[in-house]
Protein backbone atom coordinates (compact mmCIF):
# COMPACT_ATOMS: atom_id res chain seq x y z
CA UNK A 1 0.00 0.00 0.00
CA UNK A 2 1.41 3.48 -0.95
CA UNK A 3 1.66 6.52 1.11
CA UNK A 4 -0.16 9.54 0.44
CA UNK A 5 0.58 12.86 -0.47
CA UNK A 6 2.33 15.52 1.67
CA UNK A 7 1.11 19.69 1.63
CA UNK A 8 4.17 20.85 3.73
CA UNK A 9 6.25 23.08 1.13
CA UNK A 10 9.36 22.44 0.31
CA UNK A 11 12.50 24.41 1.48
CA UNK A 12 12.91 25.60 -2.00
CA UNK A 13 9.40 26.54 -2.59
CA UNK A 14 9.55 28.18 0.61
CA UNK A 15 12.30 30.07 -0.33
CA UNK A 16 10.87 30.95 -3.67
CA UNK A 17 7.72 32.29 -2.05
CA UNK A 18 10.19 34.33 -0.12
CA UNK A 19 11.81 36.27 -2.95
CA UNK A 20 8.38 36.64 -4.33
CA UNK A 21 6.96 38.09 -1.18
CA UNK A 22 10.69 40.12 -0.80
CA UNK A 23 9.93 41.31 -4.44
CA UNK A 24 6.27 42.60 -3.69
CA UNK A 25 6.92 44.16 -1.22
CA UNK A 26 10.09 46.09 -2.55
CA UNK A 27 7.59 47.15 -5.20
CA UNK A 28 5.27 48.37 -2.75
CA UNK A 29 7.93 49.97 -0.93
CA UNK A 30 8.99 51.77 -4.66
CA UNK A 31 6.01 52.86 -5.07
CA UNK A 32 5.20 54.16 -1.56
CA UNK A 33 8.45 55.92 -2.55
CA UNK A 34 7.08 57.90 -5.67
CA UNK A 35 4.04 58.26 -3.58
CA UNK A 36 6.23 59.65 -1.06
CA UNK A 37 8.15 62.31 -3.79
CA UNK A 38 4.91 63.02 -5.29
CA UNK A 39 3.50 63.73 -1.97
CA UNK A 40 6.84 66.05 -1.22
CA UNK A 41 6.34 67.67 -4.56
CA UNK A 42 2.77 68.38 -3.57
CA UNK A 43 3.61 69.86 -0.07
CA UNK A 44 6.14 72.25 -1.10
CA UNK A 45 3.92 73.47 -4.18
CA UNK A 46 0.95 74.30 -1.58
CA UNK A 47 3.60 75.64 0.62
CA UNK A 48 4.67 77.63 -2.66
CA UNK A 49 1.13 78.66 -3.25
CA UNK A 50 0.30 79.36 0.41
CA UNK A 51 3.59 82.04 0.05
CA UNK A 52 2.75 83.56 -2.85
CA UNK A 53 -1.20 83.66 -1.68
CA UNK A 54 0.20 85.25 1.55
CA UNK A 55 2.03 87.93 -0.90
CA UNK A 56 -0.84 88.66 -2.96
CA UNK A 57 -2.53 88.65 0.46
CA UNK A 58 -0.23 91.17 1.89
CA UNK A 59 -0.01 93.30 -1.23
CA UNK A 60 -4.15 93.11 -1.51
CA UNK A 61 -4.18 94.36 1.79
CA UNK A 62 -1.29 97.47 0.62
CA UNK A 63 -3.62 97.98 -2.16
CA UNK A 64 -6.89 98.08 0.14
CA UNK A 65 -4.92 100.94 2.61
CA UNK A 66 -3.49 102.66 -0.03
CA UNK A 67 -7.25 102.52 -1.46
CA UNK A 68 -8.57 103.83 1.75
CA UNK A 69 -6.21 106.41 1.83
CA UNK A 70 -6.86 108.15 -1.59
CA UNK A 71 -9.98 107.94 -0.96
CA UNK A 72 -9.70 109.44 2.41
CA UNK A 73 -7.66 112.21 0.75
CA UNK A 74 -10.10 112.63 -1.55
CA UNK A 75 -13.19 113.40 0.81
CA UNK A 76 -10.95 115.63 2.10
CA UNK A 77 -9.73 117.31 -1.18
CA UNK A 78 -14.00 117.24 -2.27
CA UNK A 79 -14.67 118.86 1.12
CA UNK A 80 -11.50 121.83 0.45
CA UNK A 81 -13.31 122.10 -3.16
CA UNK A 82 -16.21 122.29 -1.64
CA UNK A 83 -15.09 124.97 0.68
CA UNK A 84 -13.39 127.04 -2.25
CA UNK A 85 -16.32 126.80 -4.61
CA UNK A 86 -18.42 128.30 -1.54
CA UNK A 87 -15.48 131.02 -1.03
CA UNK A 88 -15.48 131.51 -5.02
CA UNK A 89 -19.51 131.87 -5.14
CA UNK A 90 -19.45 134.57 -2.11
CA UNK A 91 -16.81 136.38 -4.18
CA UNK A 92 -18.81 136.68 -6.95
CA UNK A 93 -21.25 138.12 -5.35
CA UNK A 94 -19.45 140.57 -4.15
CA UNK A 95 -18.14 141.32 -7.16
CA UNK A 96 -21.41 141.75 -8.47
CA UNK A 97 -22.35 143.99 -5.70
CA UNK A 98 -19.34 145.91 -6.03
CA UNK A 99 -19.57 145.99 -10.06
CA UNK A 100 -23.16 147.29 -8.88
CA UNK A 101 -22.11 149.96 -6.56
CA UNK A 102 -19.39 150.71 -8.95
CA UNK A 103 -21.90 151.24 -12.39
CA UNK A 104 -23.45 153.56 -9.90
CA UNK A 105 -20.81 155.65 -8.79
CA UNK A 106 -19.61 155.60 -12.11
CA UNK A 107 -23.09 157.30 -13.48
CA UNK A 108 -22.89 159.59 -10.62
CA UNK A 109 -19.77 160.83 -11.33
CA UNK A 110 -20.73 161.09 -14.87
CA UNK A 111 -23.41 162.91 -13.89
CA UNK A 112 -21.72 165.15 -11.85
CA UNK A 113 -19.14 165.82 -14.99
CA UNK A 114 -21.84 166.86 -17.31
CA UNK A 115 -22.65 169.30 -14.58
CA UNK A 116 -19.45 170.57 -14.40
CA UNK A 117 -18.90 170.83 -17.88
CA UNK A 118 -22.86 172.41 -18.02
CA UNK A 119 -21.64 174.72 -14.98
CA UNK A 120 -18.44 175.78 -16.29
CA UNK A 121 -19.76 176.51 -20.15
CA UNK A 122 -22.63 178.81 -18.35
CA UNK A 123 -20.40 180.30 -15.92
CA UNK A 124 -17.58 181.26 -18.30
CA UNK A 125 -20.46 182.07 -20.87
CA UNK A 126 -22.07 184.20 -18.33
CA UNK A 127 -19.14 186.14 -16.72
CA UNK A 128 -17.78 186.83 -19.92
CA UNK A 129 -20.71 189.28 -20.73
CA UNK A 130 -19.72 191.52 -18.10
CA UNK A 131 -16.30 191.21 -18.53
CA UNK A 132 -16.69 192.85 -22.11
CA UNK A 133 -19.09 195.40 -20.93
CA UNK A 134 -16.60 196.35 -18.18
CA UNK A 135 -13.63 196.12 -21.52
CA UNK A 136 -15.88 198.33 -23.56
CA UNK A 137 -16.98 200.97 -20.66
CA UNK A 138 -13.43 201.40 -20.08
CA UNK A 139 -12.70 202.16 -23.98
CA UNK A 140 -15.92 204.18 -23.64
CA UNK A 141 -14.75 206.31 -20.76
CA UNK A 142 -11.59 206.75 -22.20
CA UNK A 143 -13.25 208.48 -25.27
CA UNK A 144 -15.53 210.44 -23.56
CA UNK A 145 -12.37 211.94 -21.09
CA UNK A 146 -9.62 211.69 -23.43
CA UNK A 147 -8.96 215.52 -23.16
CA UNK A 148 -9.26 215.57 -19.50
CA UNK A 149 -7.35 212.18 -18.65
CA UNK A 150 -3.32 212.26 -18.15
CA UNK A 151 -1.27 209.21 -17.95
CA UNK A 152 -1.56 207.72 -14.60
CA UNK A 153 -5.94 207.51 -15.23
CA UNK A 154 -4.41 206.49 -19.07
CA UNK A 155 -2.66 203.59 -17.27
CA UNK A 156 -5.09 202.65 -15.15
CA UNK A 157 -7.43 202.43 -17.52
CA UNK A 158 -4.93 199.58 -19.35
CA UNK A 159 -4.16 197.68 -16.51
CA UNK A 160 -8.49 197.55 -15.74
CA UNK A 161 -8.59 195.99 -19.30
CA UNK A 162 -5.51 193.79 -19.21
CA UNK A 163 -7.42 192.65 -16.17
CA UNK A 164 -9.74 191.55 -17.76
CA UNK A 165 -8.21 189.61 -20.50
CA UNK A 166 -6.79 188.20 -17.67
CA UNK A 167 -9.67 187.47 -16.78
CA UNK A 168 -11.69 185.74 -20.10
CA UNK A 169 -8.09 183.78 -20.65
CA UNK A 170 -8.82 181.87 -16.65
CA UNK A 171 -12.41 181.26 -17.92
CA UNK A 172 -11.32 179.81 -21.26
CA UNK A 173 -8.90 177.58 -19.34
CA UNK A 174 -11.36 176.95 -16.44
CA UNK A 175 -13.76 175.74 -19.30
CA UNK A 176 -10.96 174.03 -21.40
CA UNK A 177 -9.64 171.75 -18.36
CA UNK A 178 -13.56 170.55 -17.50
CA UNK A 179 -13.36 169.18 -21.07
CA UNK A 180 -10.04 167.37 -21.29
CA UNK A 181 -10.65 163.73 -21.90
CA UNK A 182 -14.65 164.27 -22.44
CA UNK A 183 -15.05 166.32 -25.01
CA UNK A 184 -12.75 165.23 -28.08
CA UNK A 185 -13.37 166.10 -32.27
CA UNK A 186 -11.72 165.29 -35.95
CA UNK A 187 -8.67 166.95 -34.43
CA UNK A 188 -8.12 163.62 -31.96
CA UNK A 189 -8.38 161.24 -34.75
CA UNK A 190 -6.18 163.12 -37.00
CA UNK A 191 -2.97 161.03 -37.80
CA UNK A 192 0.40 163.42 -38.61
CA UNK A 193 3.92 163.30 -38.90
CA UNK A 194 5.85 164.65 -36.21
CA UNK A 195 8.01 166.91 -37.96
CA UNK A 196 4.89 168.62 -39.50
CA UNK A 197 2.78 168.46 -35.69
CA UNK A 198 6.40 170.77 -34.44
CA UNK A 199 6.47 173.35 -37.36
CA UNK A 200 2.84 173.95 -36.52
CA UNK A 201 3.78 174.85 -33.33
CA UNK A 202 6.29 176.87 -33.74
CA UNK A 203 4.25 178.50 -36.48
CA UNK A 204 1.75 179.17 -33.98
CA UNK A 205 4.31 180.33 -31.43
CA UNK A 206 6.40 182.74 -33.00
CA UNK A 207 9.59 182.17 -30.89
CA UNK A 208 11.31 186.26 -30.78
CA UNK A 209 14.74 186.56 -32.50
CA UNK A 210 17.19 185.51 -29.91
CA UNK A 211 15.41 182.14 -28.97
CA UNK A 212 16.34 178.77 -30.98
CA UNK A 213 14.23 176.02 -30.93
CA UNK A 214 16.07 172.86 -31.64
CA UNK A 215 14.18 169.85 -32.84
CA UNK A 216 14.82 165.85 -32.84
CA UNK A 217 15.80 164.24 -36.40
CA UNK A 218 13.50 161.52 -34.43
CA UNK A 219 10.57 163.60 -35.47
CA UNK A 220 10.68 162.74 -38.96
CA UNK A 221 10.05 159.16 -38.27
CA UNK A 222 7.10 159.15 -35.76
CA UNK A 223 3.16 159.50 -36.28
CA UNK A 224 0.70 160.38 -34.19
CA UNK A 225 -2.66 162.11 -33.27
CA UNK A 226 -2.42 165.42 -33.41
CA UNK A 227 -4.23 166.71 -30.36
CA UNK A 228 -3.82 166.15 -26.98
CA UNK A 229 -0.53 165.98 -28.33
CA UNK A 230 -0.18 169.54 -29.76
CA UNK A 231 -1.68 171.20 -27.01
CA UNK A 232 0.53 169.83 -24.55
CA UNK A 233 4.02 170.67 -26.54
CA UNK A 234 2.65 173.90 -27.44
CA UNK A 235 2.26 174.48 -23.71
CA UNK A 236 5.44 173.64 -22.55
CA UNK A 237 7.76 175.24 -25.55
CA UNK A 238 5.27 178.34 -24.79
CA UNK A 239 6.27 177.86 -21.45
CA UNK A 240 10.12 177.98 -21.64
CA UNK A 241 9.63 180.62 -24.17
CA UNK A 242 7.53 183.43 -21.72
CA UNK A 243 9.73 182.24 -18.64
CA UNK A 244 12.95 182.41 -19.89
CA UNK A 245 15.19 185.52 -18.59
CA UNK A 246 18.12 185.86 -21.19
CA UNK A 247 18.42 187.37 -24.06
CA UNK A 248 19.40 184.76 -25.79
CA UNK A 249 17.58 181.22 -25.32
CA UNK A 250 17.92 177.58 -26.38
CA UNK A 251 14.93 175.27 -26.08
CA UNK A 252 15.45 171.47 -26.75
CA UNK A 253 12.25 169.12 -28.08
CA UNK A 254 13.43 165.52 -28.38
CA UNK A 255 11.93 162.32 -28.60
CA UNK A 256 12.47 158.69 -28.12
CA UNK A 257 10.85 155.56 -29.08
CA UNK A 258 10.54 153.36 -25.69
CA UNK A 259 8.44 150.49 -27.46
CA UNK A 260 5.15 150.56 -26.53
CA UNK A 261 5.26 154.45 -26.56
CA UNK A 262 7.08 157.35 -27.19
CA UNK A 263 9.21 159.78 -24.58
CA UNK A 264 9.51 163.44 -25.27
CA UNK A 265 11.38 165.97 -23.29
CA UNK A 266 11.05 170.07 -23.87
CA UNK A 267 14.40 171.48 -21.87
CA UNK A 268 15.24 174.97 -21.99
CA UNK A 269 18.40 177.02 -20.60
CA UNK A 270 16.40 179.19 -18.53
CA UNK A 271 15.92 180.12 -14.84
CA UNK A 272 14.99 176.73 -14.09
CA UNK A 273 12.36 175.87 -10.86
CA UNK A 274 13.94 175.17 -7.44
CA UNK A 275 13.01 171.85 -5.96
CA UNK A 276 10.65 172.64 -3.74
CA UNK A 277 8.16 173.98 -6.39
CA UNK A 278 8.05 171.17 -8.40
CA UNK A 279 5.04 169.89 -7.66
CA UNK A 280 3.46 172.98 -7.03
CA UNK A 281 4.21 174.61 -10.66
CA UNK A 282 1.54 171.64 -11.63
CA UNK A 283 -1.66 172.38 -9.10
CA UNK A 284 -4.27 175.09 -10.66
CA UNK A 285 -3.71 179.10 -10.31
CA UNK A 286 0.09 178.33 -9.33
CA UNK A 287 2.36 180.75 -11.14
CA UNK A 288 5.98 181.10 -9.71
CA UNK A 289 6.02 185.09 -10.58
CA UNK A 290 3.76 187.72 -9.99
CA UNK A 291 0.96 187.67 -12.94
CA UNK A 292 2.33 191.45 -12.63
CA UNK A 293 5.48 190.13 -14.31
CA UNK A 294 4.28 187.30 -16.55
CA UNK A 295 0.62 187.06 -18.21
CA UNK A 296 -0.78 183.83 -17.07
CA UNK A 297 -3.94 182.00 -15.56
CA UNK A 298 -1.83 179.23 -13.61
CA UNK A 299 -3.94 176.69 -15.34
CA UNK A 300 -1.09 175.44 -18.25
CA UNK A 301 0.92 172.86 -16.44
CA UNK A 302 -2.44 171.78 -15.04
CA UNK A 303 -4.13 171.00 -18.11
CA UNK A 304 -0.48 169.65 -19.75
CA UNK A 305 -0.52 166.79 -16.54
CA UNK A 306 -4.48 165.87 -16.95
CA UNK A 307 -4.20 165.64 -20.57
CA UNK A 308 -1.05 163.28 -20.39
CA UNK A 309 -1.97 161.10 -17.81
CA UNK A 310 -5.73 160.92 -19.17
CA UNK A 311 -3.79 159.23 -22.11
CA UNK A 312 -2.02 156.94 -19.81
CA UNK A 313 1.35 158.57 -20.26
CA UNK A 314 3.04 160.42 -16.91
CA UNK A 315 5.38 163.71 -16.37
CA UNK A 316 8.72 164.38 -14.45
CA UNK A 317 10.36 167.91 -14.53
CA UNK A 318 13.73 167.62 -13.70
CA UNK A 319 15.06 171.42 -13.14
CA UNK A 320 16.87 173.31 -10.40
CA UNK A 321 17.41 176.89 -9.68
CA UNK A 322 19.81 178.77 -12.30
CA UNK A 323 19.93 175.25 -14.67
CA UNK A 324 17.32 175.39 -16.85
CA UNK A 325 14.56 172.63 -16.73
CA UNK A 326 13.43 169.60 -17.98
CA UNK A 327 9.75 168.26 -18.63
CA UNK A 328 9.76 164.80 -19.74
CA UNK A 329 6.66 162.80 -20.39
CA UNK A 330 5.61 159.46 -21.91
CA UNK A 331 3.00 159.29 -24.30
CA UNK A 332 1.43 155.73 -25.41
CA UNK A 333 1.58 154.61 -29.22
CA UNK A 334 -1.98 153.32 -28.64
CA UNK A 335 -4.80 155.76 -28.35
CA UNK A 336 -8.61 155.28 -28.89
CA UNK A 337 -11.56 158.18 -28.73
CA UNK A 338 -15.36 157.19 -27.71
CA UNK A 339 -18.19 159.14 -28.40
CA UNK A 340 -18.97 160.39 -25.22
CA UNK A 341 -15.57 161.67 -24.78
CA UNK A 342 -13.43 158.69 -22.91
CA UNK A 343 -10.03 158.22 -23.80
CA UNK A 344 -7.79 155.09 -23.78
CA UNK A 345 -5.48 152.60 -25.83
CA UNK A 346 -6.02 151.52 -29.28
CA UNK A 347 -4.34 152.77 -32.57
CA UNK A 348 -3.17 155.95 -32.70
Amino acid sequence: MSQPASNTPTAAERENDLQQFQRAMLNILGDFDEERQRLEAMQTASLNILEDFSEERSRFVQTQTATLNILEDFDEEKKRLEASQRAFLNILEDIDLEKGKLGNAYRRIESANVELEEFAYVASHDLKAPLRVIDNASKWLEEDLQEHLTAEPRENMNLLRSRVRRMEKLLDDLLEYSRIGRSVDERYEQNTNGDELLRDILNLLSPPSGCTVTVSQLFAAIHVCRMPLQQILMNLIGNAIKHHDKKLARIDVTVEDRGTYYEFAVKDDGPGIPAQFHEQVFKMFQTLKPRDQVEGSGMGLTMVRKNIERFGGAITLESAAGQGATFRFSWPKQQKFEQNGESGASNA
